[in-house]
């Protein structure tokens, strides 16, 4: 799994109990939850370097996650189109919408499509915030790379 596959997880996680950071020292996502939901410590919050060391990773909210479900369909082909907007448009539109993904086989179009977009909000939120995502991802990977040797 590269970085970014991860960073687009947290970005696309819809439970705003979880908050994800990104640790600058070892470029891993952190879910920064209490250890008895990890199984690891939290972030030490109270420790100054931490402060600088992670960095928030931002979410989805609800009212872009809809318009990124319009976007999707405003370019399919009509019919399904149709069933689309039709699902955005009732009650419970997040749902409905699954429902109708599943229903006209298309959930794996959906998929590369939310997470394209997902990957250029990433992208844009690490160039605002000077990240610089290929030394994160050279971290991220001997990161990963000394955990599976081990294992």
């Amino acid at each position: 799994m590269k970085l970014m596959d991860e960073l687009i997880e947290a970005y696309l996680d819809h439970n705003f109990e979880h908050s994800y950071f990104l640790d600058l020292l070892s470029g891993q996502v952190i879910l920064d939850l209490d250890e008895s939901y990890t199984g690891e410590p939290g972030i030490d919050w109270d420790d100054e370097e931490n402060e600088e060391r992670y960095v928030d990773i931002p979410k989805i909210d609800s009212n872009e996650a809809f318009f990124v479900m319009t976007k999707f369909a405003q370019r399919t082909e009509s019919d399904p189109e149709e069933k689309l907007f039709y699902a955005l448009n009732s009650n419970k539109p997040f749902r409905k919408f699954r429902d109708t993904l599943y229903e006209l086989d298309i959930w794996e179009e959906w998929n590369k499509f939310e997470n394209k977009y997902a990957e250029e909000a990433i992208q844009s939120w690490m160039d605002r915030s000077e990240l610089n995502y290929n030394e994160l991802n050279d971290k991220f990977f001997f990161t990963m790379k000394g955990r599976s040797s081990f294992e």
